[in-house]
Order: structure tokens, then C-alpha cells, then sequence
């Protein structure tokens, strides 16, 4: 299985086994995807795939604080699908994908792109969302 196979095969839920495919065959873990500049990381959390989170955590540790060619790292990509998702569909903003990679160990301390905090990005969603942000994952930080 290629990188591209790998990448386009993730989703909200399949992964895991792909990546085992993957690594078995030798691939690399560090390589980005062409067109996005994601890792796998970045788009296990833009699926919101946890178990798929897990296996490349547990894989190597240190894509919880890649920045990959997108120069955003995967926790402000989980914070902002943990908001966005929770507002597209309603439910009640747990940050379940933040709070996951906060636990394997990404840095907190990251800032993205623009110099934000985690917290700053929450911010731009409103007040709503930093006080559900304050409840949630500032405990963890």
C-alpha cells in the first residue's frame, strides 16, 4: 500500500489497519500528503479517528507535535474539527479529539500558524465556545 492509498483510505472510522499494512510494508510515517500538506495525522484528526489516533501515536509519538508542509499541527486541526463539528451538527462540544491527543501527549504549548494558542483559536468561534473550551480541555493544559 502506497502513502496516497493509505491517505485517501482514512475515515471516521477505517485506518487502523491500512496503517499496519503500511508500516509492514515499510512506509513512511513522515511523509504528507501532495495536494493537502496533512500528515496521517492530521486527517486521523479531521476524521475524528481515534483509534486511528491512538495507532499512530503509538506508532510514533512524535506526530502528535508535527507540523508537517501545512505548517499547522495536528492539535489545532483536532480543536478546529472538535468545534466544526460540533456546530454542524449540534451536539454538545466535548473536544473528544482534543482532549485525546492532549492525553497521548501533543504539546499544548503549540502555537499554530498564526501564533495562536489553542485557547486563542478557540476564541475565534465566540464565547460560547471558550467557556465549553475552559470546561473541557483547559484542565488538561
Amino acid at each position: 500500500m502506497n502513502y496516497d492509498d493509505l491517505f485517501l483510505s482514512l475515515d471516521d472510522s477505517n485506518g487502523v489497519k491500512e496503517l499496519q499494512q503500511f508500516i509492514a510494508e515499510g512506509g513512511d510515517l513522515q511523509q504528507v500528503h501532495s495536494v493537502s500538506g496533512w500528515s496521517l495525522l492530521h486527517s486521523a484528526c479531521e476524521h475524528q479517528n481515534k483509534s486511528l489516533i491512538c495507532a499512530l501515536a503509538e506508532a510514533d509519538g512524535r506526530l502528535l507535535n508535527t507540523r508537517a508542509a501545512c505548517g499547522y499541527p495536528p492539535i489545532f486541526q483536532a480543536l478546529d474539527i472538535d468545534i466544526d463539528g460540533a456546530i454542524q451538527t449540534g451536539h454538545q462540544m466535548t473536544f473528544e479529539t482534543t482532549r485525546l491527543m492532549l492525553e497521548l501527549g501533543a504539546d499544548s504549548k503549540m502555537r499554530d500558524q498564526e501564533q495562536r494558542t489553542l485557547r486563542e483559536l478557540a476564541q475565534v468561534y465566540g464565547d460560547l465556545v471558550v467557556a465549553e473550551f475552559d470546561k473541557f480541555v483547559a484542565p488538561l493544559l
